[in-house]
């Protein structure tokens, strides 16, 4: 693994010929400092996944033509692999600001490295890095997910700042877009659509490691009465507290939505049928203990359901299930319990 930096002298000799990964640090010089000034001051970390070692030393070598920068310049920090496979296992085991994305890879042509990147690390800005004449493929990366491209051959320092700089905040400003569509407004948990798109990579992963989890289905008993009686902005205070209640309740790695109304939907990582009682029991208590600490003149209660992670399943089937084992368990609950919390 080679690693260097610009000197404040001028250009390094010619490097070495690339082995499987190199890592080099570069210092932009003064238009594509100006052009990434308002991003930040820590190194731009960029992975490059390129398997033509020709094109990837020319893309090395761009970022050390303009002339070195004063004090304080803003570094790239650059690490090449040769394969989508190497650039994978780099994503998962580190954090990088860009992808720089050759769509040529032998195992993987055209918008399919694109995509599973996609798949597995949505946040991650990605150049895509194409071939001339490729117009149609330039587009067509831009509606899978890539935020910029640029033409192999015709890239100098200033243009890949600029392309740096529009990919990281296109894909800030997308990233903010999403959080905002996918929170529920009043409780501050997710929605429905946050919790079905957030969900899927969850069943994937299970899907692909014979994983396990349990969506749990929970519905406020009574809200529509509490509207009715005491009014809507209780009805708020409510809504908000069972969602502090399932906060308490779940793991911070558990995925937690308002779905509409009084319906929650949660998605308990790694967990199997075995642990319902168990959750049951651990929302039955803090409904109960906040139950103790206000005085009102309704008692607050929560139903629930549970349905496990099916391979054949959809998300929103899942959930569905989940409903259902809710709606029966009210059927089937004595009288006296018929809207107890976290009945079984």
């Amino acid at each position: 693994m080679l690693r260097r930096r610009l000197s404040p002298g001028g250009l390094p000799p010619p490097p070495p010929p690339l082995r499987t990964e190199a890592l080099l640090s570069r210092i932009s010089g003064r238009l594509a400092r100006q052009t990434l000034a308002d991003i930040g001051t820590e190194a731009i970390r960029i992975l490059l996944i390129e398997d033509n070692p020709r094109h990837a030393q020319l893309l090395q070598d761009v970022m050390g033509e303009v002339t070195p920068a004063a004090s304080g310049a803003q570094p790239y920090d650059l690490t090449h692999v040769p394969g989508l496979a190497e650039g994978l296992e780099r994503l998962r085991n580190g954090e990088y600001d860009v992808v720089l994305l050759d769509l040529s890879l032998p195992e993987a042509h055209g918008l399919d490295a694109l995509m599973r990147i996609r798949e597995r690390h949505e946040d991650v800005p990605v150049i895509a890095l194409m071939a001339r004449g490729e117009d149609d493929l330039a587009a067509q990366s831009l509606q899978a997910g890539a935020q910029d491209f640029l033409q192999k051959g015709k890239v100098d320092g200033e243009l890949l700042a600029r392309a740096i700089r529009s990919a990281l905040q296109i894909s800030n400003l997308q990233t903010a877009l999403r959080s905002l569509s996918f929170i529920d407004g009043l409780t501050g948990l997710y929605n429905r659509r946050g919790f079905v798109t957030l969900g899927d990579p969850y069943i994937k992963r299970a899907q692909r490691q014979k994983g396990q989890f349990l969506i749990v289905s929970a519905d406020v008993a009574g809200l529509k009465q509490i509207n009715t009686v005491v009014g809507y902005d209780e009805g708020d205070t409510v809504l908000r507290a069972v969602a502090e209640i399932l906060k308490k309740s779940f793991r911070d790695s558990d995925l937690l939505a308002r779905l509409e109304g009084g319906n929650f939907a949660v998605m308990a990582v790694d967990a199997n049928f075995d642990k319902a009682p168990i959750i049951a029991t651990r929302v039955q208590y803090n409904v109960q203990e906040w139950n103790n600490r206000t005085i009102r003149n309704y008692e607050l209660k929560v139903n629930l359901g549970f349905t496990e992670f099916d391979p054949s399943g959809a998300i929103e089937d899942l959930m569905a299930r989940a409903a259902e084992a809710r709606q029966n368990r009210k059927r089937r609950a004595p009288p006296g319990r018929r809207r107890g919390s976290g009945d079984e």
